[in-house]
């Protein structure tokens, strides 16, 4: 049960990785009219939420595997 803790924490810390590449990528490549649409802004701060969720989540498992 604890490697499989620790793989799956493992995962979850990769797949956030690559979920915040993403979300900076989504964030850099908009367009200028973007910045002054406030649904752009609640869908960035949303994605940061859930990649912080999703962080803290990954944390938990690996904290438990050992």
């Amino acid at each position: 049960m604890r490697l499989l803790n620790i793989l799956s924490g493992v995962a979850v810390l990769l797949t956030t990785l690559a979920y915040a590449h993403l979300l900076h990528r989504y964030f850099v490549d908009s367009s200028a009219e973007a910045a002054h649409n406030p649904v752009f802004w609640l869908s960035v701060a949303f994605g940061g939420a859930v990649g912080v969720f999703s962080l803290i989540g990954g944390a938990t498992l690996l904290r438990r595997g050992r």
